[in-house]
């Protein structure tokens, strides 16, 4: 038996070659462990356009190209495979995994072989902790399944494959004592913050996979590194002025309302987030409609400038200028999403829920969808009101696009009814993940501690008292000494009191704490 391993190094950038917690940098790691489980001469890296193969063992094998998708990568993959004949089992793991145990792998490769696994894998720890491992016999069907499936190479893109027809493999899983997927963590090297939290973990104490099982539950404190979700109001106005939202209660009727962005503050603003966060989903939708802008085009540009930043626009689907919406999808590719609320298949309910303009939002949606597919999304806040036509909803939209969201219904703290007809919220409860995670611009720059935080007399735009609807706290504001980094700080004590089970008035009403954004 001879067991032979790839490392994807195909999206590899600085941080999986830096120097990880005083010593060796991740790539180095798993490169040391492969050396355990193999010889020099049957490892191959699989490296993107900018890789450098100086940190590689001698005898490693090496083939880079510019881009990669999942079934060009197996194919080198089979090719490898078959030079070496005597391969029984190919070991697959990324090499920005710091974390890479050597017990946990060499416990997965006795499950599979015990059980003649075609494909083994680890589930409920974080990812980067166990390699994936596939028999070599299976390498041919696979890349074959591949060959039919525009997968990206990237973190999920092995199971995504097997997952197409996962009915067909013998698969073995080594389940983790403890599921701790639910904690959304990636101690990898890949951006700035997934390598502060890796940090902070070896910090506190992580050598090995077994110990990650307690010390992350009693450490939520981990959890919160830098933004990872950017909302930004750039529009006072929207087209509509929907029953549901609480946008209205703030500033009144928003169909009234014509406050922009300027471009300049925008731009300031991106360079502010680049500097702190590196890689960062910036949502164009914070409250008012996007398309609205009169410099959309540039305020997208401003985002896209920044190449590890994600662009997404939820809208109405109304107002855009002709063309305006294509030239920014085509500009951005994959790094643009657009989610545009649609909530109900009935033109009288949709009426009663958002007002008029039915046919413009189906007719941008469709439009949008057969020119750039995968990229947009349509969207049912799911209420009490439309629940029973959710279901007519989805499969009329599944037949023209591919992803629609079901979105759950947010009461904004208890501001608004309890429209909801489901409680999802978990059993126990755990510190807000929008808390740990996301941070929100108001168009002048105010920044409160959470998007969803109101209170009734809150704060508004340039930190006025106001009557209605309005913000707890306003934080900082991202145009004034300290900016987005005092900002981020500033949402800092909210969430430390979360950990210690404490909760702001607000807070204690709220049920969007456990929701995720991208």
């Amino acid at each position: 038996m001879r067991t032979i391993a790839v490392i994807n190094a195909t999206a590899l950038n600085q941080y999986s070659f830096m120097p990880f917690a005083g010593g060796p940098s991740a790539f180095e790691r798993v490169m040391a462990l492969f050396l355990r489980l193999c010889a020099a001469q049957d490892i191959l890296v699989i490296g993107g356009r900018d890789f450098d193969p100086a940190p590689m063992a001698e005898g490693v094998h090496l083939i880079q190209a510019p881009t990669w998708r999942m079934h060009t990568l197996l194919e080198k993959a089979k090719a490898f495979a078959l030079e070496r004949p005597e391969a029984d089992i190919l070991v697959y793991a990324h090499g920005d995994s710091p974390f890479l145990d050597l017990e946990l792998s060499e416990g997965l490769l006795a499950l599979h072989r015990q059980y003649r696994a075609e494909y083994s894998y680890a589930d409920g720890y974080p990812p980067g902790f166990a390699p994936e491992i596939l028999s070599t016999r299976a390498l041919p069907n696979i890349t074959e399944l591949a060959s039919r499936h525009h997968l990206p190479a990237d973190r999920d893109g092995l199971f995504a494959v097997i997952q197409k027809d996962i009915n067909s493999y013998d698969i073995e899983t080594e389940l983790a004592p403890k599921d701790l997927r639910g904690y959304r963590l990636s101690p990898l090297c890949d951006t700035k913050r997934n390598m502060q939290a890796a940090e902070a973990l070896w910090a506190a104490g992580l050598r090995r996979a077994k110990d990650v099982l307690d010390l992350l539950p009693a450490h939520p404190e981990l959890l919160r590194t830098l933004p990872a979700f950017l909302w930004v109001q750039i529009s006072e106005g929207c087209p509509q002025s929907c029953s549901y939202c609480p946008y209205p209660l703030m500033v009144g009727d928003p169909r009234a309302k014509q406050g922009f962005m300027p471009v300049q503050a925008f731009d300031s603003l991106m360079a502010q987030a680049e500097e702190l966060c590196d890689d960062l989903v910036v949502d164009l939708s914070l409250w008012g409609e996007p398309s609205l802008h009169p410099e959309f085009g540039a305020i997208a540009a401003s985002v896209l400038a920044r190449k590890r930043f994600t662009l997404l626009i939820e809208t109405c689907g109304l107002g855009w200028k002709p063309g305006v919406a294509e030239a920014v999808a085509r500009a951005g590719g994959e790094r643009v999403h657009w989610i545009v609320a649609l909530d109900d298949p009935d033109p009288e309910a949709y009426a009663a829920l958002r007002g008029e303009g039915m046919g413009e939002a189906s007719d941008f949606t469709r439009r949008m969808a057969a020119e750039f597919p995968g990229q947009v999304h349509a969207q049912a806040v799911r209420m009490q009101s439309n629940e029973e036509r959710l279901e007519a909803f989805y499969r009329a939209w599944k037949k023209d696009i591919e992803k629609v969201i079901i979105q759950k219904y947010d009461s904004f703290a208890g501001t608004l009814p309890k429209l909801s007809v489901a409680d999802l919220s978990p059993l126990e409860r755990f510190p807000c993940r929008h808390l740990a995670r996301d941070l929100a611009v108001l168009i002048d720059g105010s920044v409160p501690p959470c998007k969803h935080c109101l209170v009734q007399g809150g704060v508004i735009k340039g930190g006025r008292q106001g009557s209605g609807l309005g913000y707890a706290e306003i934080v900082a504001n991202v145009f004034e000494e300290g900016g987005l980094a005092k900002a981020w700080a500033g949402s800092s004590s909210w969430y430390d009191a979360h950990a210690r089970k404490l909760y702001p008035v607000c807070c204690e009403a709220c049920d969007e704490y456990h929701t995720f954004n991208a």
